[in-house]
């Protein structure tokens, strides 16, 4: 890790570092060397691993760091402790069920309401921000999964994500995906997410059923119009306010 460190080509856009938030030699390298490429850290058991996040501590004084939380059982400690931080988060779903969707809820629920947020937890800062109309790009391009865009110099590049799957680079990678389930007869064609997701919940297993998916996009919608309501009600109450002086 100390060469990518320290690697100055232009083309090192971050650096993905993924099994070695416990080794503390690594990460007090990484708070002694700063510089202007972002680290990403990806924790692989986030349960387990979720306490080994205040090691970032230092190392985010000299370089920008996120950290990418899969979505397995026990994930919210990573979430919660990742937030109280100040670390930006990107929240990796795969295809949830169980006990993993309802925990996803949960996690949506800290985003919404807890006063220690203050740095994006992605996907869903961009859902919120495409409802309210923002040109976000997909899915795909807001976990960073796009193939034709986020391209990884690893020797294991399919485990992360999938190859272009004989998709042209030149095309939209999400918008192509998401015509070949809709002809295939997914359930996409009927799903009002299916712009911003772009079929993302549908990689690798197509028959993934989306149901609970969509009862989190439907909290994420009903938080929007909760925010529309208390600003229309704010509006009409200072209109009242000004047209009685």
């Amino acid at each position: 890790m100390s060469v990518w460190l320290r690697d100055r080509s232009p083309a090192l856009q971050w650096i993905e570092v993924e099994g070695l938030l416990h080794d503390f030699e690594v990460w007090t390298l990484a708070a002694e060397d700063t510089g202007e490429v972002p680290l990403d850290v990806v924790l692989v058991e986030p349960a387990r691993e979720f306490s080994d996040l205040y090691r970032l501590v230092d190392v985010r004084a000299g370089r920008d760091v996120r950290v990418s939380i899969p979505a397995k059982p026990g994930f919210l400690k990573a979430v919660r402790l990742a937030a109280s931080l100040g670390l930006p988060v990107r929240l990796l779903p795969g295809q949830p069920a169980g006990e993993v969707l309802d925990e996803l809820q949960e996690a949506l629920a800290f985003y919404l309401r807890d006063s220690m947020v203050e740095a994006p937890i992605e996907f869903f800062h961009s859902a919120l921000a495409w409802l309210n109309g923002a040109s976000t790009g997909s899915l795909w391009r807001v976990l960073e999964k796009d193939p034709a865009v986020y391209q990884r110099d690893t020797v294991d590049v399919t485990r992360s994500q999938p190859s272009n799957l004989g998709i042209d680079p030149s095309e939209d990678f999400g918008a192509v995906f998401l015509g070949r389930l809709i002809t295939s007869g997914a359930e996409c064609a009927s799903c009002p997410w299916c712009h911003f997701c772009a079929g993302y919940f549908k990689w690798p297993d197509p028959d993934y059923s989306c149901t609970g998916v969509k009862l989190l996009f439907s909290a994420l919608r009903a938080a929007v119009d909760e925010i529309e309501d208390d600003l229309s009600a704010f509006e009409t109450q200072s209109a009242g306010s000004q047209s009685s002086l």
